[in-house]
């Protein structure tokens, strides 16, 4: 029962920590609703590049390869299309983009158009420009929008291509500087379109019946600016204007009238930070909800990196004083010093080189791409290199969140997912958009599948774990004979050695969210050892040499990441770590007629550790360790019973040594 005292309450804290993770940290993870579409060019399939929007019921996607726009129920069976023959040259959609659907149905997508200059004739000029189309909810074209005029001569003389126009007669088209830029759409409750040119620095507004009523904003850090690379716009249960400022890393806000409010989020991977917002989604209870692009990484390669995990078998932190003479205090106390089972001073030396395990916020595949080679031979280097990466990591998982933000900018929580980058059909998942029920869909880049989730809150779910098992079995035999110096050849020693060993190795992570993490190690050791050393000239002296040992490791390690910028990296380590072994040994003249001489041992291990590891700052690390170490400098406590040539008990000797040991390091880099 003692062996469990400090154990006991540490598993607790975990539990503890674990289930209260919602209330303290509001995570919630995502569970699939059902999966649909693919890889086509009609009847709820798509293209590589599509866009969604949605009203209450339905799911609208535009598909750019396609040139059309499909209408899907909210479980995604298709409904209808517009056009109804995308292939037909009366197809006005060119590279449909992003899109909206009004109150009333009417759907709203940002496309590119060749539009004719009226007061030109002969021969007519096009001029090519960005363009919002409107259609009704039957997919009649209602109205066109531009953003750019294009009713006007220009001023000066500009380059013209020679085109031929729909009746069939030589026109010219001219195509100023970013007449194909993406445009992004939304619209607010009184069907006021409101229109993002990001690559202008501009916000564009029209009212219900497409008149342009106001342009606000422009390029820039400042109040009332954002980026060329702003990524989506919404419009909050307030009629307020947000906007991703994507490269300023935060959310910029203006009034329903283009005045600048204010602006939140900053650049960062903490909560109500951001590392590229891209896609906004705006919920009827006034929660914002904002999609960044930072990633978080958990990797864990061979078992060795594994172990690397365990507090009581090798060092948990890089560069931590006193984490490597942990890992040898544990590892000696417990392990054999001698004869075949000792504890491999090499293997535990490399064991002590193994890195902790860190979330990585970049995709780290990007590496492979750096050969100065032609795109087909990067791409092949880059599978290989891939292909040897899976071979050697026993998980890899990117895990991404989803924020939510009140009305006010506050942060209020967040969503995390995962994806299993060793799953071959799952790894590519990737982003696709969050409706106004807080759905989350993402699509596989294969086979262009989209799956649909919805929010189910903090729970415990297989799909966040990950486990695996190692079983070794290693058997040695060894026969000597020997002939010591004489003049004729005959065996004066005979020395036969048997060893086994039996090794289970099972481990268990689970990702609590994208900065806790928890682990279990548990190791089961069996060891024998047979020997059988006959002397024939005289074998009185033969004796019979047999040993068992059993010894189990369990480790746990709950993982923080306080702050995950590469740069101010901060993390907190809580581990606890047990070790207890049995081992026998008997030792018994082969030929007990001659000789009853013996000798039994018997002994035992049990050994606790406990560890903080903390990052206090970004180059301060506090390190508190408790131990009770028993035996401390030995590999067992044990008895020894000796019993002479009679099988009479002559002498018992005992050894018992323990420690217990408190000690703290603070380290300071400078």
């Amino acid at each position: 029962m003692k062996r469990y005292i400090v154990i006991l309450p540490l598993l607790s804290i975990f539990c503890s920590l674990c289930l209260g993770l919602n209330s303290a940290f509001s995570v919630d993870f995502i569970q699939l609703e059902r999966e649909f579409s693919g890889k086509g060019s009609s009847q709820g399939r798509f293209g590589k590049d599509i866009h969604l929007a949605f009203d209450n019921q339905n799911i609208y996607v535009s598909d750019t390869q396609n040139r059309l726009i499909q209408k899907l129920s909210a479980t995604g069976e298709f409904l209808f299309q517009i056009p109804e023959a995308p292939e037909s040259a009366d197809n006005i959609l060119r590279k449909p983009g992003h899109l909206a659907v009004g109150s009333m149905g009417n759907i709203y997508v940002a496309d590119v158009t060749a539009h004719h200059i009226a007061d030109s004739t002969d021969p007519k000029v096009y001029m090519f420009a960005p363009c919002i189309y409107k259609f009704s909810r039957t997919g009649e074209l209602l109205d066109t929008y531009f953003v750019d005029p294009v009713d006007v001569h220009p001023k000066v003389i500009l380059p013209a291509n020679l085109i031929i126009d729909e009746e069939g007669k030589a026109s010219f088209a001219i195509q100023p500087k970013g007449h194909d830029r993406a445009l992004r759409v939304a619209l607010n409750a009184q069907n006021e379109l409101y229109v993002l040119d990001a690559e202008l620095g501009h916000v564009h507004k029209f009212n219900a019946e497409g008149e342009k009523l106001i342009t606000f904003g422009r390029y820039g850090a400042g109040e009332g600016e954002f980026d060329t690379d702003a990524a989506d716009i919404a419009i909050d249960a307030r009629g307020n204007v947000l906007i991703a400022d994507t490269g300023n890393h935060r959310i910029v806000r203006f009034d329903a009238a283009g005045k600048p409010l204010d602006s939140f989020g900053r650049e960062g991977r903490g909560n109500g930070e951001f590392m590229k917002p891209m896609a906004l989604a705006t919920l009827p209870t006034g929660e914002i909800l904002v999609k960044d692009a930072s990633q978080f990484r958990r990797k864990v390669g061979g078992l060795p990196e594994v172990i690397a995990l365990s507090p009581t078998l090798t060092q948990l932190t890089e560069g931590t004083p006193g984490q490597a003479e942990l890992a040898d205090t544990i590892v000696n106390a417990t392990q054999p010093r001698y004869g075949p089972f000792a504890q491999n001073a090499a293997a535990a030396d490399a064991a002590a080189l193994n890195r902790r395990v860190r979330l990585l916020e970049e995709a780290e595949y990007s590496r492979y791409y750096a050969d100065e080679t032609d795109e087909e031979d990067k791409e092949e280097l880059a599978e290989e290199l891939k292909r040897k990466d899976i071979r050697l990591t026993l998980f890899h998982n990117v895990i991404s969140r989803i924020q939510k933000f009140d009305l006010n900018g506050r942060y209020l929580g967040r969503i995390v997912y995962e994806t299993d980058q060793l799953s071959e059909e799952k790894h590519d998942q990737t982003f696709l958009d969050l409706d106004a029920a807080g759905h989350l869909y993402l699509r596989d880049a294969s086979d262009f599948t989209i799956a649909q989730y919805s929010v189910s809150g903090f729970t415990v779910k297989p799909s966040h774990m990950n486990g695996f098992y190692s079983v070794r079995a290693a058997r040695l035999n060894n026969n000597y004979l020997e002939d010591y110096e004489d003049i004729d050849f005959s065996t004066d020693v005979q020395d036969e050695l048997s060893q086994l060993e039996l090794k289970n190795l099972f481990g268990w992570t689970y990702s609590l969210s994208e900065r806790w993490h928890l682990t279990f190690l548990d190791e089961f050791t069996y060891n024998e050892q047979d020997e059988r050393y006959v002397t024939p000239a005289k074998v009185e002296d033969s004796y019979d040499f047999e040993t068992q040992a059993l010894e189990n490791a369990f480790a746990a390690n709950l993982k923080f990441i306080t702050n995950p910028n590469p740069y101010r990296y901060k993390e907190l380590n809580l581990s606890v770590g047990r070790v207890d072994g049995t081992s026998d040994l008997m030792q018994d003249a082969l030929f007990p007629d001659l000789n009853k001489q013996r000798r039994v041992d018997t002994g035992d291990a049990n050994s606790t550790v406990v560890e903080l590891n903390w990052d206090i700052w970004s180059r301060a690390n506090l390190w508190l360790r408790y131990a009770d170490l028993n035996p401390a400098e030995t590999s067992r406590n044990f008895i020894r019973r000796f019993y002479d040539v009679s099988g009479d008990l002559y002498e018992v000797f005992g050894s018992r040594n323990e420690a217990r040991q408190f000690l703290g390091e603070l380290t300071i880099k400078f």
